[in-house]
């Protein structure tokens, strides 16, 4: 297990890094919950203005990947199918219908948590997994996200 201390240290010097991109791009960051180890980004999509929650809980990191979770900006639901975007086409499948975050940056992806992957079970080998590819910080984990809500090509709005 990681120390909390330390997980939170490099929360805080990854959220620093993308600091600029987080101004440029109109994300609102929450201050991080200390006691709970998570904190979250609010995201605007430009095709259709849709507001996303995108929660991250960061107990055990980087051991462990961040636990992603959309929250409903209405209803303040976690994890229901209207709290997640819908893509379709090139890497339609990073919002699966479960609902969750697809890839091995995203902790509920694994066995045991959603079971959208049964196969994946080695939570700490998460960054060299060969389909975690450059989504191994949280800036890059946000850019993903919100690059894929602002395609009006693979972008469908919400899951229902």
């Amino acid at each position: 297990m990681v120390d909390p201390a330390i997980s939170l240290s490099i929360v805080k010097s990854e959220l620093a890094a993308c600091e600029e991109g987080a101004k440029r791009y109109g994300w609102i960051v929450s201050d991080i919950d200390v006691a709970n180890q998570l904190f979250s980004v609010r995201m605007e999509s430009p095709v259709d203005r849709e507001q996303y929650i995108l929660e991250l809980k960061f107990d055990n990191y980087k051991e462990w990947p961040l636990y992603l979770e959309f929250v409903d900006p209405v209803t303040k639901e976690r994890g229901t199918k209207n709290a997640y975007p819908r893509n379709e086409g090139e890497n339609w499948s990073f919002f699966h219908s479960q609902p969750c975050i697809c890839s091995p940056c995203s902790r509920k992806a694994y066995a045991g948590f959603s079971d959208v992957h049964k196969d994946w079970t080695n939570l700490q080998g998460w960054q060299q997994h060969e389909k975690t590819g450059e989504l191994k910080n949280i800036g890059a984990i946000l850019r993903a996200v919100f690059f894929r809500i602002s395609s009006d090509k693979t972008y469908k709005g919400r899951m229902k």
